[in-house]
């Protein structure tokens, strides 16, 4: 039996996160031994518990981030020397570096590029730190056996920045045994205290400049129609209170704060909304199609599978004017037609037994 190990941060909710416990919880028991080993204390909204109902060991190095820059390597070092895996999984900056700089060659490493890490660093921590970050990760990931992309457009973008190494791909899935339509909105409608008589729109994700919210918050501003109703979820982000200051005097918008079930919300509303300049893959959007909504979306390179499939509609980034008639279009389409093609795709292509089953070949 394999000994797998997977290396991440912390276990706080968040795609990274969503798509590791998607990939241990698929994986073939008798033949694979995952143990996960983070690095730093659990959060609020960490998804522990969910780890731990799959009965996987879980190692809590419990390092702060100071410490972690300071003593990290060397304690994990001691920690993968006593497991002594077959493999290490990284899913973040900071466990690609600290298993790069100090855990030994003997061991197979490969990790998980969830962005365009020379762009969205840069948006995300700015500048300066954003280009030292990218820096430190290309040149650590050149240790690595393996580098495996959430998207193959993503993978095609980052062997052409970075043709010295080889980044492979496997799609991001999505649990669609929990990720499913329900069959009557209206009472889990009444169970949030969202309007039953309105159609909701549900924009999730940080408040950061690579979400973009504030297209989005415009639109709402322009809009006349008394029947649409938007929900924001989302708990983090310089740009919440700007948001939330924006549309503070309208009463069709929801900011609901940190949720556990965000499952519900997308459940309960009748269309999405991305608004993102860039994404690697964009794990909300899928599991929104899992839910079959009909989705609106930035005319970004990662979605062109959807567009490919017919799924969606598209427009050009921080243009207001296009995304607010795409709004009054999307309200027109043929609902249960857009919505049955939305789950066949998520359920033939982008599952999560397939994406861990996927993993599992590269772990052999």
């Amino acid at each position: 039996m394999k000994k797998i190990v997977y290396c991440i941060s912390t276990l706080r909710k968040s795609g990274p996160v969503i798509v590791l416990y998607n990939i241990v919880k698929n994986l073939d028991l008798t033949k694979y031994k995952p143990i996960i080993i983070t690095l730093s204390k659990e959060l609020q909204d960490t998804m522990i518990n969910d780890f731990q109902s799959l009965n996987i060991e879980i190692v809590q190095l419990n390092l702060s981030r100071l410490k972690g820059f300071v003593f990290g390597g060397i304690k994990l070092k001691k920690t993968i020397q006593k497991i002594n895996p077959n493999v290490i999984h990284c899913n973040g900056f900071r466990d690609i570096l600290l298993t790069g700089l100090f855990i030994s060659k003997k061991y197979k490493k490969m990790a998980t590029i969830h962005c365009d890490f020379a762009i969205d660093y840069v948006l995300k921590y700015g500048f300066c730190i954003g280009k030292i970050m990218s820096f430190l990760q290309r040149k650590i990931l050149s240790k690595f056996n393996n580098r495996i992309a959430v998207s193959g457009l993503l993978s095609m973008i980052l062997n052409k920045k970075y043709s010295k190494m080889k980044f492979d791909y496997v799609d991001n899935g999505i649990d669609t045994e929990y990720f499913k339509p329900i069959e009557n909105k209206i009472e889990l409608k009444k169970k949030l205290n969202l309007p039953t008589d309105k159609k909701i729109f549900i924009w999730c994700g940080s408040f950061i400049e690579r979400k973009d919210p504030i297209t989005l918050v415009n639109v709402i501003k322009q809009i006349k129609n008394e029947n649409l109703f938007f929900v924001f979820c989302g708990a983090r982000g310089q740009l919440l209170e700007i948001c939330k200051k924006e549309l503070n005097n309208y009463k069709n918008v929801l900011f609901t704060g940190y949720v556990n079930n965000v499952k519900d919300y997308l459940q309960s509303s009748d269309f999405y909304v991305s608004t993102s300049l860039s994404e690697g893959f964009h794990l909300t959007v899928y599991e929104s199609l899992a839910c079959g909504l009909p989705v609106i979306l930035t005319n970004i390179p990662v979605y062109n599978e959807l567009k490919s499939n017919k799924i969606g509609l598209f427009f050009e980034i921080k243009n207001i004017e296009t995304l607010k008639n795409k709004i009054n279009t999307i309200l027109d389409i043929d609902y249960k037609l857009y919505s049955n093609v939305s789950v066949n795709l998520i359920q033939n292509k982008f599952s999560a037994k397939l994406m861990s089953y996927k993993y599992q070949k590269f772990y052999n």
